[in-house]
């Protein structure tokens, strides 16, 4: 095969694996790479790709963030993770990360913690301080593990039982 139908391949490919749904510059390279096309034909489909936008990191990046804060309340932390593994340059993670108020996250944070109380039919507060610290412990690691700092999930967790406290003061 001569190398324009090599660089055409790849074209063909990477528009294919596009066609699903938006990559990051990095896993439009892996596919390549996994297909067995050489760094040049690679580099090529993605400068090409990217000046007829069907490649943009810093779009990809903010969409996919927001994505997982809105269908996966996931916080700051898990939310770069998951950006980084994806192959996005630290100066853009940086930029994502400004972008990502700590009064959005929470807000995220906050109504995950509803979500999950509701799940379990239960609130924070409860008859025995013993069974209220377990549950607390619970909520906190749930919260952890969706990404959210030890800050924003003790907030969330001081405010949710401020309201229980209101709430039952009533």
């Amino acid at each position: 095969m001569s190398l324009k139908n090599d660089i055409s391949s790849a074209k063909t490919i990477a528009l294919k694996y596009l066609s699903h749904a938006p990559k990051s510059s990095r896993e439009v390279e892996l596919k390549l790479k996994e297909k067995g096309f050489t760094e040049g034909e690679i580099s090529e489909t993605i400068i090409y790709l990217t000046n007829l936008g069907y490649i943009n990191d810093e779009m990809f990046a903010k969409n996919w963030a927001n994505s997982k804060i809105k269908s996966r309340l996931w916080g700051k932390k898990k939310i770069l993770l998951g950006l980084k593994q994806k192959g996005i340059p630290d100066a853009l993670l940086k930029q994502v990360a400004h972008d990502l108020t700590e009064t959005s996250e929470l807000d995220t944070a906050n109504f995950a913690l509803k979500k999950w109380l509701k799940t379990k039919k239960i609130g924070l507060t409860s008859d025995k301080d013993n069974d209220s610290k377990k549950l607390m412990q619970k909520a906190f690691n749930y919260l952890q593990t969706k990404g959210f700092s030890t800050s924003v999930i003790i907030t969330v967790i001081r405010k949710y039982n401020s309201e229980i406290e209101i709430y039952e003061g009533q």
